[in-house]
């Protein structure tokens, strides 16, 4: 099986951003403002990365149905 670019693409953004949400110290402890502009620097968009690389990815691999000889 080929990796295709967006797979490549996709794989990269989600580990750079699960770093970046993984920061030890990022934001510091009690900062609420910065707890909030963290998460939505990082978590929003590795949600976002995560199910818009899912959706791609299954609309080339489309899924086998369940049960039966296929």
């Amino acid at each position: 099986m080929k990796v295709t670019k967006a797979e490549v693409i996709w794989l990269v953004l989600t580990i750079v951003f699960y770093f970046l949400y993984n920061l030890p110290g990022v934001p510091a402890y009690y900062d609420q403002v910065g707890a909030m502009v963290h998460a939505i620097a990082t978590v929003g968009p590795l949600w976002v990365i995560v199910f818009v690389g899912t959706k791609i990815v299954y609309k080339k691999y489309e899924l086998r149905k369940e049960g039966g000889n296929q």
